[in-house]
């Protein structure tokens, strides 16, 4: 995979927040959903591509190489910009919090609940992470949503519940899922944590801020794992997934993701969460040919109609 096209894209975005402006008040609106859904797609794929390579590699040894690599990368495209923006004294404590939620304890819920639990339970669980964006944002009073923004929420939850069959996913409690639901926990406090640092910082200083304290930290605690893994059996497929994932899922989506929330704010982003699952589902039907259900059906409507609620708000200001 060449990398080339992704640092481009990425330092294009970061350069400015007028990146891809359709005008002097921002972005065209039409840019940023293209960009949502391109990061719910690649976060969707995690689930099917991440199951695969675990086959052959342990989850946390994947994971703690992946995210060295990804602050090695981050840091090289930090050093090669031109006109870099030094965290602010102040800032420190709100970009400490940015990495411990955003990459740390949300990477290792994330990994540890989906190893622990089904890939069903754990995508319903880590889709409520817009839920704890909202409560977030009331309980630090500094946003308070729009009503129709909070019904879009609502709806494309219950679209997310539907297309997973909640009422099946939860007959059984297991450890894993007290791990997804902390890892949704932890995204949730990411985005309001993050929002006022994307007003200040381009996106390639948040990534290299946040993989410098949480991105280490997750090397750190996986490289027991690491050391034990054997890494010569593994086959192309496996390092190839792991390369996308250095790259895609978490270092050009986040990028997409702060972009996206500094423009529209956080209720009309993290609504694009909820197609993680419903594309997830898609995958899995293409990759590992399992059937599509009338339920599933009915929650992808569901989600649609979410997405589009929370957009009238905008239509209507």
């Amino acid at each position: 995979m060449d990398v080339r096209p992704v640092v481009t894209q990425t330092a294009e975005l970061s350069e400015a927040p007028a990146a891809g402006s359709a005008g002097p008040e921002g972005p065209a609106p039409l840019l940023i959903d293209l960009a949502l859904a391109s990061v719910a797609l690649m976060w969707a794929s995690t689930f099917t591509l991440f199951k695969i390579a675990w086959r052959e590699i342990d989850p946390v040894a994947f994971t703690a190489l992946r995210f060295a690599a990804m602050f090695v990368f981050s840091l090289a495209i930090l050093m090669l910009a031109k006109n870099r923006v030094k965290p602010q004294r102040a800032d420190i404590p709100t970009l400490i919090a940015s990495g411990l939620t955003g990459y740390f304890l949300y990477q290792m819920g994330f990994v540890l609940g989906l190893d622990r639990t089904s890939a069903l339970a754990s995508a319903i669980l880590i889709s409520t992470h817009p839920i704890f964006s909202v409560i977030g944002m009331w309980f630090v009073g500094k946003q308070k949503p729009a009503r129709l923004e909070v019904a879009g929420v609502l709806i494309g939850f219950l679209g997310v519940a539907v297309f997973l069959r909640a009422w099946d996913a939860f007959a059984t409690a297991r450890p894993g899922d007290l791990f997804s639901l902390g890892a949704a926990a932890a995204f949730g406090a990411y985005g309001v944590v993050n929002q006022p640092l994307t007003k200040r910082y381009p996106s390639r200083e948040l990534m290299a801020y946040g993989l410098a304290l949480g991105g280490l930290l997750i090397a750190l605690v996986g490289l027991p794992a690491v050391l034990e893994q054997d890494w010569t059996g593994i086959g192309l497929g496996s390092w190839t997934i792991l390369l996308y994932a250095i790259v895609g899922p978490v270092y050009l989506a986040y990028v997409l993701w702060n972009w996206a929330i500094r423009h529209r704010g956080i209720p009309r982003t993290v609504v694009y969460g909820f197609l993680v699952p419903i594309l997830g589902g898609a995958i899995a039907v293409l990759v590992l040919d399992e059937a599509l259900r009338a339920e599933q059906v009915v929650g992808s409507l569901l989600v649609v109609a979410g997405l589009v609620v929370t957009r009238l708000n905008k239509l209507r200001g």
